[in-house]
């Protein structure tokens, strides 16, 4: 783990210490629940799948937090995957755009109820082996990071 995790880490438990010693272990445990409701309404359940240059998944995107995103990292049982490697579409309309092509001025848009997918090109083992997701969605203007984190069996697909 780099140092810049760590720090983002300590700075998260430093939080959750202060709200526990100002409003109680049930504000935390709300908040806990709060955090995972948003992260099971965000990723398309099952969603997962194996496809022949690699897996891919799908957000759902309810009408939460929205907004034009500058960067995109994904990561797959700890290991990042290159930006050239990640493919989305933010409605079946688009195009499929590389992650590494995202900027300030070319941001992913993510729109309430815009359903939006992704491929990920590369070697994430194989058969029924679990897998771990990790994508980060990075909006300067308000931080912190936007992240979601899955761990599921990719099924069979195409």
């Amino acid at each position: 783990m780099g140092s810049r995790h760590v720090g983002d880490v300590l700075a998260l438990v430093g939080q959750g210490l202060r709200l526990g010693v100002e409003f109680g272990t049930h504000s935390l445990e709300a908040l806990l629940w709060v955090a995972e409701t948003v992260e099971e309404s965000v990723y398309e359940p099952r969603s997962l799948v194996r496809r022949p240059d690699g897996i891919a998944f799908a957000l759902d995107n309810p009408p939460l937090r929205v907004g034009a995103f500058a960067a995109i990292t994904v990561s797959v049982n700890g290991a990042v995957v290159p930006g050239d490697a990640v493919l989305f579409r933010a409605g079946r309309e688009t195009e499929w755009r590389p992650a590494s092509r995202v900027t300030s001025s070319e941001p992913l848009f993510l729109g309430p109820g815009t359903r939006t997918e992704f491929r990920l090109r590369g070697d994430f083992g194989s058969g029924d082996a679990e897998l771990t997701v990790h994508l980060e969605l990075h909006e300067p203007a308000i931080p912190p990071r936007v992240w979601f984190e899955f761990t599921e069996v990719p099924r069979p697909g195409s």
